[in-house]
């Protein structure tokens, strides 16, 4: 429900204002989104505000002192989000975006999902691409760590962000040897595209053949490297690469790719190498360190710790109800 903020000038003690009394609040109001109206004289005023983050911006005409002007408000019933959505939408308002009501209400189902599942504490980041702009997209649901940077050539949309294919990728900050640790890592991408090309998705390179990236449909196959991409690949034939993928290694002889709730490919049990080499931060839309630029609209991605079978599992019926809740699933 709406809350009620005002300003009013203390009156004398007998509750009335003099000819002396300061007129506290005469000047200009600027009603920011969600302020739905004001009331006011030239001493106090009330102001009706819709749920979420507003602003109203007061410019009075002369000089006010707290001595004689105090605040009153009543503030509406608690929202009932999860605490970590709740700071994700205040991000995301502070970094100049908006999300719909269907997309908190998706996004706070998520975290929720996420934390029952034992999900939450293996990510490092995750980019749930809500809220069609750059200003929201570029949030970490987990964290105020590792917001994203777009380049240009980015178009943004309801059912996720698409890159152009020649210069378009999201800068993570988010440093493999740094941030993550060895022989525990997992890469995921939600793509809403079908197409079969020389495009890399999401990851970083080093000097070969040090890889952490996932390519969906790289000339028809599916490619997940983490770490050593000459003896430590998964690769395998994909038809399509909608869908949501999750790549992940959890300890140095075991390395799976997930697409959707199955298994895709076979386990590859070669030593892991080296993620101490990896010194570039990760790339959406492109693997940091190659010049292969994807086109796949992708409406998620994560960075994190390794993931069980069963894990994964869950991990996809969660994004996939999001996804759902979004009307924007494949």
């Amino acid at each position: 429900g709406a809350s009620y903020f005002g300003l009013e000038t203390i009156p004398n003690g007998d509750g009335v204002y003099t000819s002396s009394a300061p007129k506290n609040t005469l000047g200009s109001f600027t009603l920011g989104a969600g302020i739905l109206g004001v009331v006011k004289d030239d001493y106090k005023m009330s102001a009706v505000v819709a749920p979420g983050d507003s602003v109203l911006t007061f410019s009075p005409s002369s000089a006010v002192t707290g001595s004689t002007l105090r605040t009153r408000g009543v503030a509406a019933p608690p929202t009932g989000f999860d605490g970590d959505a709740q700071a994700f939408f205040n991000r995301v308002t502070a970094a100049g975006g908006t999300l719909s009501a269907t997309e908190q209400t998706a996004t706070n189902q998520l975290v929720l999902d996420l934390k029952a599942n034992g999900l939450w504490t293996p990510m490092k980041a995750i980019y749930p691409m809500v809220g069609a702009s750059a200003a929201a997209c570029a949030q970490n649901l987990k964290s105020s760590s590792f917001t994203g940077t777009f380049t240009s050539g980015w178009t943004f949309a309801s059912t996720g962000v698409t890159p152009n294919g020649t210069s378009a990728y999201m800068d993570t900050s988010l440093v493999p040897s740094t941030n993550l640790t060895q022989d525990s890592t997992h890469l995921s991408f939600y793509s809403r595209t079908d197409i079969s090309g020389t495009q890399q998705e999401i990851g970083t390179q080093a000097t070969n053949p040090d890889r952490f990236n996932l390519e969906l449909r790289y000339s028809g196959n599916l490619s997940s490297d983490q770490y050593n991409f000459l003896t430590g690949r998964v690769s395998v034939a994909n038809a399509n690469s909608t869908g949501f993928y999750v790549a992940s290694r959890t300890n140095s002889s075991t390395h799976k790719v997930f697409k959707n709730s199955s298994q895709i490919g076979t386990t590859n049990t070669t030593t892991s190498g080296t993620l101490s080499l990896m010194t570039n931060v990760v790339f959406i839309g492109l693997a940091n360190g190659g010049a292969n630029y994807s086109t796949k609209q992708c409406a998620f991605a994560s960075i994190g710790d390794g993931l069980t079978d069963t894990q994964a599992s869950n991990f996809y019926t969660a994004v996939n109800s999001f996804q759902v809740s979004l009307s924007r699933n494949v």
